[in-house]
């Protein structure tokens, strides 16, 4: 319990550390914004590239490892969809699509990686950048396809479809994961200038996000759409990790230490894309900057039953 408690205690108490900033006006909202800014734009997309680049795939694709990911993010996201039109009825089909959204999306950049790393050291580092590699471009293409199908009047598939490459044009983590991807592919070498470069990048990317989201969390509003956020989080924090270890331990056997991985992955709160996309087409953004809040507060709970869980895998 204490090793879980040294894990998860100086994540919080860094995003504690933003929230009090913004709070105390030592750090305005703007400049939290610049320094969200900087993290998506510059830190997050140079740690994210390097260690793609770098990762060495194994010779036998890791389909098992992806599938106990990615079918159990897809199915919670469609299972959301589906039962928010029944239980939310006066939301409207995108509002829907963006409670889904949140529903399965993790915050991958901001919280994943630190408290994965930090919890199982650099022996998690294959299983994690695996899944990484496609994770946002996957969940966002999908999320901006149905957000472009449930808004666009004629909802043509093709439409929605030519929407995609600008939309993910503007996304910089993005770009960086699949150019991460094909330099990984392309078998060259980072020369160690440019590599030192990126390390020492990507090293800033971890403490400044987490107090960016706390600078974001203080900057919520979070009564008016508390109960979506509610629903939201208990997809996010409980249905999807349950589901994940489910489907990667029982079905596809997976190594322990990938389980665990991919499990805590799974478990992490609602990632801050899911505000964007909200802002972006102007659907359910109450109920998605709440969620942000919710989740990332009740996730202090479950990720410490996560981590307790899989204690015996816990570095150092």
């Amino acid at each position: 319990m204490l090793t879980t408690a040294s894990v998860i205690f100086p994540v919080v108490a860094i995003i504690a550390l933003g929230f009090f900033l913004v709070r105390a006006n030592m750090f305005t909202p703007e400049q939290n914004t610049a320094l969200n800014k900087f993290v998506f734009m510059i830190a997050a997309p140079a740690l994210l590239f390097r260690n793609v680049a770098v990762t060495e795939f194994p010779e036998t694709t890791p389909w098992g490892l992806w599938f106990s990911y990615y079918l159990v993010m897809f199915g919670c996201m469609a299972l959301s969809i589906g039962l928010a039109f029944v239980l939310l009825p006066r939301r409207s089909g995108p509002d829907c699509v963006i409670i889904g959204f949140g529903s399965s999306f993790s915050n991958t950049v901001m919280l994943g990686i630190p408290i994965i790393l930090t919890a199982f050291g650099e022996a998690a580092t294959l299983p994690l950048f695996l899944v990484l590699a496609f994770h946002g471009l996957l969940i966002f293409s999908t999320g901006i396809l149905l957000m472009e199908l449930s808004t666009s009047s004629s909802h043509s598939f093709l439409g929605a479809i030519s929407a995609l490459p600008l939309a993910l044009s503007n996304q910089s983590v993005l770009i960086a994961l699949l150019a991460g991807v094909l330099w990984n592919l392309s078998g060259l070498n980072l020369l160690d200038p440019a590599d030192r470069f990126l390390d020492i990048l990507g090293q800033a990317a971890i403490p400044l996000a987490l107090v960016a989201i706390g600078g974001t969390l203080a900057t919520v509003p979070v009564r008016r759409s508390v109960g979506v956020a509610a629903y939201i989080s208990a997809f996010k924090l409980m249905v999807q990790p349950a589901a994940t270890y489910g489907v990667a331990n029982y079905v596809f056997d997976l190594p322990p230490l990938w389980v665990a991985t991919i499990t805590l992955l799974a478990a992490m709160p609602t990632g801050v894309l899911a505000s964007v996309l909200a802002e972006q087409y102007r659907s359910a953004t109450g109920a998605a900057s709440s969620s942000i809040m919710v989740s990332s507060i009740m996730g202090i709970a479950t990720l410490s039953f996560w981590l307790f869980f899989f204690a015996p895998f816990l570095h150092g």
